[in-house]
């Protein structure tokens, strides 16, 4: 039997890694405001899922370090704003 598989996104190798994180910042979002969201990070060994995913220094950031300080600087704000 034939499988058929369905993505949302596919990025090429000459993607920025902050143009990775504006297409998924609203599931970063989601998962703030009480939903459960996943983000799968698929391909063959050695097409940069970890490097997406982790990423480097600076502008190289990944998903991960990008997703943590958006929430972080979102905590911040909420507090800001008197959320406790």
């Amino acid at each position: 039997s034939a499988n058929s598989f369905k993505f949302d996104r596919a990025f090429g190798q000459e993607t920025r890694q902050e143009d990775v994180f504006e297409e998924v910042r609203d599931f970063v979002q989601s998962a703030l405001d009480g939903y459960s969201v996943s983000l799968l990070a698929y391909g063959q060994t050695g097409a940069g899922k970890t490097h997406t995913m982790i990423g480097g220094p600076a502008d190289h950031r990944g998903l991960i370090p990008r997703s943590l300080s958006f929430i972080l600087s979102t905590v911040a704000t909420m507090g800001k704003d008197g959320w406790p």
